[in-house]
């Protein structure tokens, strides 16, 4: 392991023993452990929002982890080490995996191992521009980069309370072995076509999100609106005072009900 001057050898052990935890678990979740070294690098840098990245050469992987977000740096350790499981597992087993699976289950295991704050957000227009399952590489925006790490995050999230990844993973790698999609892996252990439950899982949340984006603005829209509404009953009560006043004047001065008359 590499270390950035200013970076304290206490953190720097701390990264380790993680590192040491987690290649311990990942080996059991594949069945597989890398053959190749895996040199780490700690550094604090602008990485946007991948907080990280791992690289597989030939003889090696490269592993770099953004220090700028100190709360989210377990996560980091966990979800690069997951890439390094994952291409280990590819070569070992010839199969390719498709980038919503690569990151979908990187982020799952950040998450669950660490802590991410990377919810979905409350832009409806980009939740609905941005479907993983659209994207071979990926988005070439930050922000749509942002949006498609926090929907797979969210949807492995769901996958996990539907049918318990980590428990059905050996299940779901065996499928893959055997030549099934990793759609069809999952719908094996789902119990229900992928693309059923996918279809579902997204129209869910743009209704959420949707809903969200529509209080966020009804406050701000609607806000105005109603202190414009509150102004005028206002004015128009003061102008209805100043009426009266006005009438109470003229009575005193020309007698009640002078008005009613028809006299000039």
């Amino acid at each position: 392991m590499s270390v950035q001057n200013g970076i304290s050898q206490e953190y720097a052990l701390s990264v380790k023993s993680w590192s040491e935890e987690f290649w311990n678990s990942l080996g059991k979740m594949w069945g597989v452990y890398p053959t190749r070294p895996v040199y780490m690098m700690l550094a604090k840098g602008n990485f946007g929002p991948e907080m990280g990245f791992t690289i597989s050469y030939p003889d090696s992987f490269r592993v770099l982890v953004d220090l700028n977000f100190p709360s989210q740096t377990r996560a980091t350790v966990a979800h690069e080490l997951m890439h390094v499981f994952q291409f280990a597992w590819m070569k070992r087993y010839k199969r390719l995996m498709p980038l919503w699976v690569i990151e979908g289950l990187a982020t799952w295991y950040g998450g669950k191992e660490g802590t991410y704050t990377s919810p979905l957000g409350a832009n409806p227009f980009l939740f609905w521009s941005v479907d993983p399952m659209k994207y071979k590489k990926y988005p070439q925006t930050q922000e749509a980069k942002g949006e498609y790490y926090s929907e797979v995050y969210a949807l492995f999230n769901a996958l996990d309370e539907k049918c318990n990844l980590e428990k059905n993973f050996p299940r779901i790698l065996s499928y893959v072995r055997e030549g099934k999609s990793w759609k069809e892996s999952f719908s094996e252990v789902l119990g229900e076509n992928f693309d059923d439950f996918y279809s579902r899982w997204r129209r869910d949340n743009l209704i959420f999100i949707s809903l969200k984006f529509s209080s966020f603005w009804g406050i701000w829209i609607g806000l105005p609106m109603l202190l414009i509404v509150l102004f005028f009953i206002k004015r128009a009560k003061k102008n209805k005072e100043n009426a009266e006043d006005d009438l109470k004047e003229l009575e005193e001065l020309y007698g009640k009900d002078y008005w009613k008359g028809g006299n000039d």
